[in-house]
């Protein structure tokens, strides 16, 4: 089962932390390939927040293959197999690199060392990276 919780006071836009923790339910195999996500109405009731929240989520999440719309006469998203997962791609480490430099820069401001930055960066990734919260189910 997977839980989303939503930092209504954060930085992060809703439709962003409801995408994140999709992927990461989809990582940590929470949701599993072939698994229909409730309906965009339906989750945003359960969360409490706009549908038009979810519908961006979920449009970020079909643009980017981590969903796939069904075809089967059903209305709905679903998840797609792992061989139909989208791929490290070049746009993906740019991304990444950028998002990495800054959060570097901010660590060695704050005094932290290269190995203690390092060691965060592998205990993260290989969290399970699941959450508490609201459920999809």
């Amino acid at each position: 089962m997977l839980y989303i919780e939503l930092d209504i006071q954060g930085d992060v836009p809703m439709h962003e932390q409801i995408a994140q923790q999709i992927i990461a339910g989809i990582a940590s195999g929470a949701i599993e390939p072939g698994k229909t996500l409730p309906s965009a109405r339906r989750l945003a009731s359960a969360l409490r927040v706009k549908s038009q929240v979810v519908n961006k989520a979920y449009h970020t999440l079909l643009k980017e293959g981590f969903l796939q719309e069904r075809y089967d006469g059903r209305l709905g998203v679903l998840v797609p197999s792992l061989a139909e997962m989208p791929k490290v791609t070049e746009a993906y480490m740019n991304r990444l690199q950028k998002q990495l430099q800054a959060l570097a820069a901010e660590g060695r401001a704050r005094g932290m060392s290269e190995a203690e930055f390092s060691k965060a960066c592998v205990s993260i990734y290989r969290s399970d990276l699941t959450r508490m919260g609201d459920t999809l189910e």
